[in-house]
């Protein structure tokens, strides 16, 4: 390849490079999910929510499909860790 095709492309990696970069170290970027298919949270609810460590969802302390020893947090606290709402109990503060 010549060298004008590889300025190119080292250019235009370079350029993609810092595009995704900046997402991730603008102000006010939210914590990384636990899981690349959550969804973020539209609202926490106002209430504590149910976490475990291995888990990646924070739900409603009555919740059927908590798998663990649950801690109870703060929904903005479960989510400011990574947590997202629970899809079947608090599906109702996801974004879609």
């Amino acid at each position: 390849m010549s060298r004008r095709v590889w300025t190119g492309v080292v250019l235009a990696a370079g350029l993609m490079a810092a595009a995704v970069g900046y997402g991730y170290s603008r102000p006010g970027a939210t914590a990384t999910l636990l899981s690349r298919h959550s969804m973020p949270a539209m609202q926490a609810p106002a209430r504590e929510v149910a976490i475990t460590p291995e888990g990646k969802l924070f739900h409603d302390p009555s919740c059927p499909y908590i798998h663990g020893k649950p801690e109870m947090v703060s929904a903005q606290e479960a989510a400011r860790r990574g947590y997202t709402p629970c899809p079947r109990c608090l599906g109702k503060y996801l974004r879609r």
